[in-house]
């Protein structure tokens, strides 16, 4: 018991350090029943102890080991990773045996029900190690968890159906704890609708699931689950920006990495040192870094207010966030869009609509904010473009 309460922290411990964004399948909501979901399944439930034929697949002959259990389930999401669970689950169990393994006849079969409650902990193992992406819809998962097992069974002869000997009586059933734990799948519909798969193997601490004590010093039943979801959560609402005059306009699409951001990268990678030395000196002598300045006072005395952004003498950077070959939405429309504080400039080169943020002199605060819009804006492919004299280096450009 102890290593798996210590097993739950650890799963614990994990989700919570990771981020916990504010969308995930589905907007997370603010409130106190936001992030709650019901779910209802059902699947074939096996025995795995002392009667029993075969030590992992069920038979049909003899006495049917094929049984069926259902399960009510009742989540809480605290992250697009991390979701507690409260689980219940009722169904029948059997088990049957011919003959030991020392060739011995037995001829005894055992069947029942079980009621079944825990609590779990899920892991999205999908948004745990891949970058999240709002917009995948098909996730693997794990769970581990405690409860109880309550059981009523009966041990019987294969031959006469004639009663043996039994664990729990109608008005006491056997009870002991249960450990779930599993995998599982489901495919998201929409924001409201997850339809899923899941695999549990449940182990029991006792040996009298079957009422026989045996070679099994611990009984298991596993449930092969088919189970259906609902999210109480809000739809998310994926608004799009309005011109004040003319047709709604289409979201924008994140800007692919083609080789204008690649070549960007690299070029502004393996910038002249001398430049960026030069300049990072600059901010010693002053003691001033524009990282600590609001945008408006970066680059005091060298902006030129424009349509364009601010154009500051000699050489400067700023934080590219998209680019389009139409031009089709204004610097508003992508502020507004994205939900950027900061102000947002467009320009034309190169067959580009270039949108940007900043005007930075130094390398180092532009990677910062390049930094902060990809993790504050989900803008992964944001890059650092160069200027000189307020105007873009060409790509590869050395001047």
């Amino acid at each position: 018991m102890r290593k798996v309460i210590l097993l739950l922290a650890f799963f614990s411990i994990t989700a919570w350090e990771h981020p916990i964004l504010a969308q995930t399948q589905g907007t997370l909501g603010k409130r106190f029943f936001s992030n709650w979901s019901i779910g209802i399944g059902g699947g074939p439930n096996i025995f795995f102890g002392d009667l029993k034929v075969y030590n992992f697949w069920p038979v049909s002959q003899y006495n049917n080991e094929w049984r069926f259990a259902g399960v009510f389930n009742l989540s809480r999401q605290f992250s697009h990773v991390f979701s507690v669970r409260a689980q219940a689950l009722y169904g029948g169990i059997s088990g049957t045996k011919r003959l030991y393994k020392n060739g011995a006849p037995c001829y005894q079969y055992f069947e029942g029900n079980i009621f079944e409650y825990n609590i779990n902990a899920t892991i999205n193992f999908v948004n745990l190690f891949f970058p999240y992406k709002p917009n995948w819809k098909f996730f693997v998962y794990g769970t581990v968890g405690v409860g109880f097992s309550n059981w009523l069974t009966k041990v019987k002869d294969l031959n006469t159906d004639v009663e043996i000997s039994g664990s729990g009586t109608p008005s006491d059933w056997t009870t002991e704890i249960v450990i779930p734990a599993g995998l599982g799948a489901y495919y998201s519909i929409g924001d409201k609708v997850n339809l899923g798969l899941e695999w549990t193997l449940r182990a029991v601490n006792s040996d009298k699931l079957d009422a026989t004590v045996g070679g099994f010093h611990y009984d298991m039943y596993s449930l092969l689950s088919f189970n259906v979801t609902y999210n109480f959560n809000r739809r998310t609402k994926h608004e799009v920006p309005a011109k004040p005059a003319g047709p709604v306009i289409p979201a924008p699409l994140l800007l692919p990495k083609t080789a204008e951001t690649k070549e960007q990268s690299d070029t502004i990678n393996s910038i002249n040192k001398t430049d960026t030395a030069a300049l990072e000196e600059k901010e010693r002598e002053t003691g001033v870094d524009s990282l600590f300045l609001p945008e408006e006072t970066a680059d005091t005395g060298f902006i030129i207010p424009g349509e364009k952004g601010p154009s500051v003498r000699g050489i400067s950077y700023r934080v590219q966030v998209f680019a389009f070959k139409t031009n089709f939405y204004t610097a508003e429309d992508i502020r507004k869009r994205f939900k950027i504080k900061q102000t947002v400039y467009k320009e034309y080169s190169e067959g580009w609509y270039r949108y940007t943020l900043g005007s930075y002199t130094s390398l180092r605060t532009a990677r910062s904010m390049m930094n902060k819009v990809r993790s504050a804006y989900r803008i992964y492919d944001a890059f650092v473009a160069r200027y000189k004299d307020g105007i873009r280096y060409p790509v590869g450009s050395r001047k």
